[in-house]
């Protein structure tokens, strides 16, 4: 586990990231009206951006530099305001110079989206 980075938009979104490197990694929020589209609805971005920071969280630590190279999203119901989000991180594979990952998009035990993403592993100078 490395120690903690500053992430900037992650603040700015409202987001808590909990656990960082080793493969692993949460991104917390809770909706607000701040995320909202025009339909009321969490924006698709905001989730995107949700699953993005806690698969860079889980790819990046004291050792390697994660650096993010493809991010697939399927969305599987709206996110609305107050809805207590999750965004967990998993190392699914790891490559000779790259990293798969599993992150899923909760409100409870419901998923909301379920994101797979691609990080190039390489060593920290």
């Amino acid at each position: 586990m490395s120690t903690p980075r500053t992430d900037a938009y992650a603040a700015f979104l409202g987001v808590d990231v909990i656990g960082h490197g080793g493969g692993r990694a949460e991104a917390t929020v809770v909706v607000s009206e701040d995320h909202l589209n025009p339909h009321g609805t969490a924006h698709g971005s905001f989730l995107f951006s949700l699953a993005g920071i806690a698969l860079a969280a889980a790819a990046n630590d004291d050792e390697h530099s994660g650096v993010v190279s493809a991010v697939q999203i399927d969305y599987l119901r709206p996110a609305r305001p107050g809805d207590a989000l999750v965004a967990r991180a998993e190392l699914a594979e790891r490559l000779t110079k790259e990293d798969l990952f599993v992150i899923r998009v909760t409100d409870g035990d419901e998923l909301v989206a379920r994101a797979t993403g691609r990080a190039n592993r390489r060593t920290r100078a």
